[in-house]
């Protein structure tokens, strides 16, 4: 990530620029504001990192024109303390964040990574697909996601059936749909079949049907599942729920393709594609016998994995432009714009529900905004995770002081990150960039601001050592 550096202290400037270039950033330092204005011109950057005091051109000069120059740079300023009152004007306009001098190095990498997060995110959903059929799991340029759409399209070239594995919410029944709306199938029926919901009694009536009078209640002759899906797909998904015996009758259909129905001696010959899902982990299911061997085999003859989206996180941003597009699309409202503390979130969170959960979190929070930029309170609490003190205000209140909020924010971000590490607090510090000095401060002045009543220090992150 390209980073302008401006600082006219050449052992700030040098120090800083050693720090950020070890922390993985491509450095380019300038000792005024002229030269950094000159850089601004001459390259694209993604962060600008200024002091708020510099020779010439100044620090919210520099800002300004930054904006004006490249919109989507995210700037970061360095302020002396005298100085906080222009920092909280410049966050106003846009300015991503600030930190006071003198600061530690470990409090700078953090605040950086934060900014860092928050622009990778926003470029990504500035790339996100536009809304339609695909909006969820097929969509994404992760390595796992080019993988899927490799054996997606393997699969629709096909006519074998396919087995479709992942947890719950991954979007294996959009992989189940594409698959036939990719293969010659496309203008024929795809029939879904839910082998959860279907009772152990009734499922050779549901899947093969029945005539009238084969047993009480059956007052008339009833097409099953298969005859209904000859000629194209059908897509049994949750099929690591059925029971033995519905094991067996599916295995002998699924063999001969032929089946008789329920009250009827007549055999039915269908010609229909086979796409199977699940959340079960069905080599275990065979070992402890609960799921025939010779039917896995028969279902499984293309595997496809459809992965948590906890392993293809860098889909989060594309995923939620494509959700948000749609969503408001379909509210006829704009798009929302995402404050920082909401992006930051859900560039943060492990999502065990997965895309389907996120595509919740997205319409709560489009209807809870009622049109204006979606908030932290806003989103689903297993997601935003404890609102500090003050957030949930009703929009229209007053906000929180700008040091307020980043100190509560910053609270947030290191409970996040001691949830991830099982309340180990050298992992945790490591994680977010900082020494475990920094990181038992930062918790020590909160149980402190907590027992004075939760109302901590205005000036997060400004503390000795």
């Amino acid at each position: 990530m390209k980073l302008l550096l401006a600082e006219d202290d050449r052992i700030v400037r040098v120090t800083v620029r050693d720090a950020l270039e070890e922390a993985g950033y491509q450095v380019t330092a300038c000792a005024d504001g002229a030269q950094a204005l000159a850089a601004i011109e001459r390259e694209p950057f993604d962060l600008v990192l200024t002091d708020v005091r510099l020779p010439g051109v100044d620090g919210l000069t520099l800002f300004r024109r930054t904006r004006r120059a490249q919109p989507d740079a995210g700037v970061v300023l360095m302020t002396a303390y005298a100085d906080a009152d222009d920092a909280v004007s410049v966050m106003r306009e846009g300015a991503r964040d600030y930190v006071q001098k003198p600061f530690e190095m470990d409090e700078l990498l953090l605040r950086m990574q934060r900014v860092r997060d928050e622009h990778a995110f926003r470029k990504g959903m500035q790339a996100g697909a536009p809304p339609g059929p695909e909006a969820g799991g097929v969509l994404g340029d992760s390595a796992p996601m080019r993988r899927v759409r490799d054996r997606l399209d393997a699969a629709a070239a096909s006519d074998v059936p396919v087995l479709v594995t992942g947890e719950t919410g991954t979007g294996k029944d959009l992989c189940a749909r594409t698959i036939h709306e990719r293969s010659h199938r496309a203008g024929r029926p795809f029939v879904v079949v839910n082998c959860a919901a279907i009772p152990e009694a009734l499922f050779e009536s549901e899947l093969f049907g029945h005539e009238k009078g084969a047993f009480t209640g059956a007052d008339r002759k009833r097409i099953g599942r298969f005859e209904a899906a000859d000629g194209g797909t059908l897509f049994l998904d949750e099929v690591g729920e059925l029971a033995a015996s519905s094991q067996a009758k599916l295995l002998r259909a699924l063999e001969s393709s032929t089946f008789e129905p329920v009250g009827s001696n007549r055999s039915v010959r269908v010609d229909v594609r086979v796409i199977a899902a699940t959340n079960r982990d069905l080599a275990s299911a065979i070992a402890r016998g609960a799921f025939r061997k010779d039917l896995y085999y028969r279902l499984n003859v293309i595997d496809l994995h459809a992965p948590p989206l906890r392993e293809r996180r860098g889909d989060v941003p594309v995923l939620t432009a494509a959700f948000l597009a749609r969503i408001a699309g379909r509210l006829g409202r704009p798009v929302p714009q995402l404050e920082p503390a909401v992006v930051a979130a859900l560039a943060a969170h492990d999502y065990p529900g997965n895309v389907r959960e996120l595509q919740h979190a997205l319409e709560r929070a489009v209807a809870l905004a009622r049109g204006g930029p979606i908030r932290l309170e806003h989103l689903p609490p297993d997601l935003a995770g404890p609102l500090p003190a003050g957030e949930a205000a009703p929009a229209g209140e007053g906000l929180a002081r700008l040091g307020e909020a980043v100190e509560q924010f910053e609270q947030q971000y290191i409970r996040r990150a001691l949830e991830k590490t099982g309340g180990h607090r050298a992992r945790a510090a490591a994680l977010l960039g900082i020494s475990r000095k920094s990181l038992w401060e930062r918790l020590r002045d909160a149980d402190r601001a907590r027992d004075e009543g939760g109302e901590g220090g205005g000036e997060g992150g400004d503390r000795g050592g």
